[in-house]
C-alpha cells in the first residue's frame, strides 16, 4: 500500500458542489409517502390563532412547508433549534425533504423561527400529527390495527428534585433577585433596611442536609423547622414588596419578571403548605414541587431504581407493526384504569370503529367495566392481565392465548425505551407545561417517522 501526502499545505478555497439525491434515499422516500397537503391544513388553524394581534396574513410570508419538514426532522432526528438550522443549511438531503427543488425562492428559516413555528403549534395538533403518522403506516401497509397493546409510561419534567430544603433555598434566591433589581433600578420602592440574606440560609441549609445518619428523627425536625422560621423571616417583606409593585411588573426585564411572579404568587403559599408538614408530618395535597413547572405530579410505578417520578403519566397504544398512538393527557396523573375506555375511543377514531380484534394490557387496566367494553365493540382476544384474587374470568380466552398475549404486550416496553431515547418522553428539555406536554406528544412522532423509514428500507433490501 502506498500513501499519498499531497494537499497538507493547501488552503480550502469555497466553491460549489453538485450533490446528486437519489430516489432511494430514506428521507425521499418518506417524504414522498407523506400527505403534505394534509398535514399543513392541520397546523394551519394554530398558525392563523397564535399571532399577537390576530393578523397572521401581515408581514413576511411563511412558507409552511418548509417549516413543517423542519419540524418533523427536529422530531426525527431529536435535534435543537440550532441543529435543525445548520443541517438544513448544510445537509442535501434535508434540503430535499424540506422541498427544495418543488417551491420557488426555497430559503433555510432561522433557527429562532424554527423555535417560533413550534411553539405556535398546540400541544393537541402535536398529539395529532405524531397520530397521523401511524394512520399513514396503516395505509402504506406497515402497521395492521388489530392488534393493539396498551401501557402507560412517566415522561419526568425539567425540574430538580422537590426536596423542600431546595425549594426553599431557590425561593431565597428568587427574592434576593428581585430585590436586587429593585435596589439598583427603583430604590425609591425599596422599604428601608430591606435585605435579603441567602448565604444564612444556605448556611442552615447545608446544616440539615449534611445531619449525620443517625441522627434522631426529632432533630433533624428540630433543624428543619428552623430552616422554615428563617425562610419566613427572609421572605415576609419581599412578599410585601412585590405586592407594591404589581403596577410596575411590564417594566421589569423578562427575568426579574419571571421571578417576581413566581414569589408573588407561589411563595406563601408554599410556604404554608410546608408549615403544614412541620406540624402534621404530612405533605398537603396540591403542595408545589416546582415554581416554574405546575403541572407536575409525584408518580411511583414500583420500578426499580425509579421509586418516585416527577412529572405526567402518557398512555400510549401500539399496533402491530410496532407503531405508536399516543392518547389525550387530560390530567398529570392519569389512572389506567379510568383511561383504557378513552384508548379504545382513540383507536376506533384513528382506524375505525371494527379495526381492533386483539388487545393487550397489564393488570392495572384490569376492570370489569373495561372488560364489558372489549366485548361491546367486538373484540376477539382480550388479553387484559388479571389479578390473582380476580373472580369474574368470563370473556378471557384460553390460557395458552392469554400467554401469548402476555408476551406481546410486553412488546411494548422496549418500543416505549425508544421513544424515550429518541425524544423528550423520558425527560423533557423544557421549561413550561405547555412545551413539555407538546415534547412528549412530539417524541411519538419521531419515533413513528423513524419505523416508517425503517420498514421502507426494509422492502428495498427485499426488492432487491
Amino acid at each position: 500500500m502506498s500513501l499519498d501526502f499531497s494537499g497538507g499545505d493547501n488552503a480550502v478555497s469555497p466553491g460549489e458542489v453538485s450533490i446528486c439525491i437519489s430516489g432511494d434515499h430514506p428521507l425521499v422516500k418518506l417524504a414522498n409517502s407523506l400527505s403534505w397537503a394534509t398535514l399543513m391544513s392541520l397546523v394551519a388553524p394554530d398558525l392563523k390563532q397564535t399571532t399577537a394581534k390576530g393578523l397572521w396574513w401581515m408581514g413576511r410570508k411563511i412558507v409552511v412547508r418548509v417549516h413543517l419538514a423542519a419540524y418533523l426532522l427536529q422530531k426525527l432526528y431529536d435535534l435543537t433549534d440550532r441543529q435543525t438550522e445548520y443541517c438544513l443549511k448544510d445537509n442535501a438531503a434535508f434540503q430535499v425533504f424540506a422541498g427544495r427543488g418543488v417551491l420557488n425562492g426555497w430559503h433555510c428559516p432561522d433557527h429562532t423561527k424554527i423555535a417560533e413555528f413550534r411553539g405556535r403549534l398546540s400541544p393537541e395538533t402535536q398529539r395529532t400529527l405524531a397520530n397521523i403518522i401511524a394512520q399513514a403506516a396503516v395505509t402504506l401497509g406497515f402497521g395492521d390495527p388489530a392488534q393493539t397493546d396498551i401501557d402507560s409510561t412517566v415522561q419526568e419534567a425539567n425540574v430538580a428534585y422537590p426536596a423542600d430544603v431546595n425549594l426553599m433555598t431557590k425561593l431565597v434566591g428568587l427574592g434576593r433577585k428581585v430585590v436586587a433589581y429593585v435596589e439598583r433600578h427603583l430604590s425609591d420602592l425599596l422599604p428601608k433596611d430591606l435585605t435579603v440574606d441567602l448565604k444564612a440560609v444556605k448556611a442552615k441549609a447545608r446544616s440539615y442536609s449534611f445531619l449525620a445518619k443517625n441522627v434522631t428523627i426529632e432533630k433533624r425536625r428540630a433543624v428543619f423547622k428552623e430552616l422554615l422560621t428563617l425562610v419566613k423571616k427572609q421572605m415576609r417583606p419581599v412578599v410585601e414588596l412585590c405586592s407594591h409593585l404589581s403596577t410596575h411588573r411590564e417594566k421589569l426585564p423578562w427575568n426579574v419578571r419571571r421571578a417576581f411572579d413566581q414569589v408573588k404568587t407561589h411563595a406563601w403559599r408554599y410556604l404554608l403548605d410546608v408549615a403544614h408538614f412541620t406540624r402534621t408530618h404530612t405533605i398537603k395535597e396540591g403542595k408545589l414541587l416546582s415554581f416554574h413547572a405546575r403541572s407536575v405530579a409525584c408518580i411511583t410505578k414500583g420500578k426499580l431504581g425509579k421509586a418516585r417520578e416527577f412529572g405526567r403519566v402518557f398512555q400510549i397504544g401500539r399496533i402491530k407493526g410496532n407503531f405508536l398512538f399516543v392518547g389525550k393527557a387530560d390530567s398529570v396523573k392519569m389512572n389506567d384504569k379510568q383511561t383504557f375506555v378513552a384508548m379504545l375511543n382513540e383507536h376506533a377514531y384513528l382506524f375505525g370503529e371494527n379495526a381492533m380484534k386483539s388487545v393487550g394490557a397489564d393488570k392495572g387496566y384490569w376492570s370489569r367495566e373495561n372488560r364489558k367494553a372489549l366485548v361491546t365493540r367486538g373484540v376477539v382476544e382480550i388479553g387484559l392481565q388479571h389479578p390473582h384474587n380476580a373472580k369474574d374470568l368470563s370473556h378471557l380466552p384460553s390460557s395458552d392465548i392469554q400467554e401469548r398475549l402476555r408476551d406481546r404486550r410486553a412488546g411494548i416496553e422496549p418500543l416505549i425505551g425508544h421513544v424515550k431515547h429518541g425524544g423528550q418522553l423520558g425527560r423533557s428539555r423544557m421549561k413550561s407545561d405547555r412545551a413539555t406536554l407538546a415534547a412528549g406528544y412530539a417524541s411519538v412522532l419521531g419515533f413513528n417517522l423513524r419505523q416508517i423509514i425503517r420498514k421502507q428500507a426494509q422492502c428495498g433490501s427485499m426488492a432487491a
